[in-house]
């Protein structure tokens, strides 16, 4: 379901549903101007969604180059800064809001060359997404550019991902197959064929050999998967413990001699990944040239879970000679270090917290975004290389994320925002101090950085005694006398919401959304129920979520009973959208409760399990079995649509590769022959995550108008 890198419910008697907590996060609500006065021109969301939002940061292994994208108002490029003045340099000059999105990228180790893939990859017809419509199609492709800006962007071949030759004389470029490709101006070496493995199964690089000359590679062949090792030079593969298992991630030992790998139980017959279930995994460590392998560590039964898999290297070794992974084994997902040899392994994040994106330094430090200073926000810490002191680098009430180590680590640069100032390339001494946001490093005089409010944190309690974490967004004190009042829920379910601008591009989209609602009038609650990350596994792994008994409701409906007792809001006038997964909960709480809410907008939602359980989208991910498909079906929206009266906004793209439009289009037609108020803005071409910036504004548009309309902010 939604996005970027980890995806998705609730039920109950409202009465017992109680505000367990509250905590005011710093600033109050920023003071208003009297009706006497001048009343300031109103926030639009083109305003809010204005300034360059920074993503896809990398640094080079060896010199002081840092890359990213920015995403300025639709317009992808990529640019480029170097230490220790960071200034930054545009290195592409795309010029549309075309939404061809730009990444992964990659530097080669000398920091000369800067690769990216531009546009999205193709669906099961062969056809890449192309929002525009334009007649002559998209593609998805590699291209190297001069990270000094010398030199115009240059195509190397399709593909969706690569990885550069340690010699940086050759691009290894991932597509429907593992192939190799010269850069520009340079011969290519002897090995390097545009079709390198032709293998079966579907291959992807894991890593070159320190020397360059073998490289591993991950063979997916289906229910099971090997590791191998193919020497460039002799055109010769060597498969590493090749066993009944799923295997991969490998990763190379720093003299060269052995590599590790993940390994876990291969699929058993009709067996399917369950999005809430837990995969016990084991590292083993082999002999890269005779390929005899042996398991140095096995985790418990509860690890190794949706989560730990999501991260893009939850396995490395370390220079310094270390096995570094990614682990729910405590419950809350940490990083540990590990002999090669096995024993016990060692944590280098630690708490009833949970670490995100991490950084592994040459010296053998650690950084690590996480949330072990406050579990509603973002923090860097870093650890030192024995894992014995954990240090926070930034502030406790920020959003800091995606530490990568500059000029051997002597600078740390990161994305960093708060509640009003957005996403922004930031860089800091390697032992922390001042912050510096190099990117953009000013804000357009559009924005309305003064006007933005602080949203509170607050903890809710529902009807079966399970605390969920919401922020709430208050109107300007210019909006007199009982509120309409909004629930957002987010979707994945896998994600969760900041009382500050997201570092996913969909949700800090969503988070300038809510400060424009409240700018409007709305009392919003974000909402970060059950099922989500960052609060520990047993709350994303709760008990009859989804399809299995759709628990979560019950954090939906403490939602809506916290904002029915606020002297501020009329409990008559209480909305509710999302996306995906919130599309989810937001026809459920429609279709369950029309009593308790009066409309809602519901952004490609799933309204049918059941459909779900025949697979083609991720919101299959869920290894629903024949005998589950009756609960299944009574856990959707569809089930309950002759309870449904409140008027509903359906938003689709019909090129909606995570849940299909067809789920859409069935509710649609339910509550159509049942006359309830439906309005619609179905989007052709467009993807899942709403690639266009003139989308994201059409979106937002029709969901504030939709809502004026059906909840009248303003009127007593």
């Amino acid at each position: 379901m939604n996005q970027q890198g980890r995806h998705w419910i609730r039920g109950g008697a409202i009465g017992a549903a109680m505000l367990f907590g509250t905590a005011w996060l710093g600033t109050a609500l920023l003071a208003w101007p009297s009706a006497a006065a001048a009343a300031p021109p109103a926030i639009d969301i083109a305003d809010l969604l204005s300034v360059p939002r920074p993503d896809q940061m990398i640094g080079a292994a060896d010199a002081p180059v840092l890359a990213w994208v920015s995403n300025e108002q639709g317009v992808r490029n990529v640019w480029a800064a170097r230490a220790p003045g960071f200034a930054p340099q545009q290195l592409t000059a795309y010029d549309e809001d075309d939404g061809q999105a730009i990444g992964p990228l990659q530097l080669s180790r000398d920091g000369r060359w800067l690769a990216y893939v531009r546009g999205s990859g193709p669906d099961a017809a062969g056809n890449n997404s192309n929002p525009t419509s334009d007649p002559d199609g998209q593609e998805q492709a590699v291209w190297v550019v001069a990270s000094d800006g010398s030199g115009k962007p240059q195509r190397i071949a399709a593909g969706r991902g690569m990885q550069f030759a340690p010699q940086g004389d050759a691009l290894l470029v991932q597509g429907r197959a593992l192939g190799c490709h010269a850069l520009p101006g340079i011969k290519a070496p002897d090995w390097c064929k545009e079709a390198l493995i032709k293998t079966r199964g579907g291959n992807s690089a894991g890593a070159f050999s320190p020397d360059g000359k073998r490289l591993s590679f991950t063979s997916d062949r289906g229910d099971h998967s090997f590791i191998g090792v193919l020497d460039l030079a002799a055109r010769t593969v060597r498969w590493i413990g090749a066993d009944f298992n799923r295997d991969s991630h490998p990763a190379w030992s720093p003299d060269g001699r052995r590599i590790a790998f993940l390994r876990r139980a291969a699929a058993r017959i009709g067996e399917q990944f369950d999005l809430t279930g837990a995969n016990p995994f084991e590292i083993w460590v082999a002999d890269a040239a005779g390929g005899r392998a042996q398991r140095v560590y096995r985790s418990n039964d509860r690890a190794g879970g949706y989560a730990q898999f999501a991260e893009p290297n939850p396995l490395q070794w370390s220079r310094d000679n270390r096995l570094v992974f990614s682990s729910e084994q405590s419950g809350w997902l940490h990083w540990y270090a590990l002999s090669p040899e096995g024993g016990e392994p060692i944590a280098l994040s630690r708490g009833e917290c949970e670490a995100e994106t991490s950084e592994l330094a040459e010296d053998g430090r650690f950084f690590f975004s996480g949330n072990c200073a406050d579990l509603d926000y973002r923090q860097l810490f870093v650890v030192d290389a024995k894992g014995a002191a954990q240090k926070l680098l930034t502030g406790k009430h920020e959003i800091a994320t995606e530490p990568v180590a500059v000029a051997g680590g002597q600078w740390l640069a990161f994305r960093h925002a708060d509640a009003r100032r957005p996403s922004a390339i930031a860089v800091m001494p390697r032992g922390g101090g001042e912050l510096r946001r190099i990117f953009p490093a000013q804000l357009p005089a559009r924005f309305p950085i003064d006007r933005l409010v602080q949203p509170e944190t607050i903890r809710l309690r529902a009807s079966d005694g399970v605390v969920s974490h919401a922020t709430v967004f208050e109107p300007p004190a210019s909006f007199k006398g009982k509120r309409p009042a909004l629930v957002y829920v987010h979707g994945g379910p896998v994600r969760q919401m900041l009382p500050g601008w997201h570092y996913g591009s969909y949700y800090y989209a969503d988070y300038a959304s809510n400060q424009w609602l409240a700018s409007q009038g709305f009392v919003v609650l974000a909402l970060n129920f059950r099922a989500g990350t960052q609060y520990g596994q047993a709350f994303r792994r709760a008990e009859k979520q989804g399809p299995r008994g759709i628990s979560e409701y019950q954090d939906v409906l403490a939602a809506q009973a916290y904002l029915a007792k606020r002297d501020d809001v009329d409990a008559r006038r209480i909305g509710i959208y999302g996306g995906s997964y919130g599309g989810f909960l937001t026809a459920s709480a429609l279709a369950r409760n029309s009593d308790l809410f009066a409309a809602g907008v519901d952004r490609h939602g799933v309204h049918d399990w059941r459909e779900s359980a025949k697979g083609g989208d991720n919101s299959g991910l869920w290894g629903l079995g024949p005998d589950e498909l009756e609960l299944a079906w009574r856990s959707s929206p569809a089930a309950h649509v002759d309870n449904w009266r409140s008027p509903v906004l359906f938003v689709h793209g019909d090129d909606d590769r995570a849940v299909k439009f067809s789920q859409s289009v069935d509710l649609v037609e339910r509550l159509r022959a049942r006359d309830v108020p439906v309005e619609t803005l179905v989007l052709p071409d467009e993807d899942h995550f709403f690639l266009r910036h003139a989308t994201w504004l059409q979106v937002h548009r029709s969901t504030m108008e939709f809502f004026r309309r059906q909840l009248k902010p303003g009127a007593d």
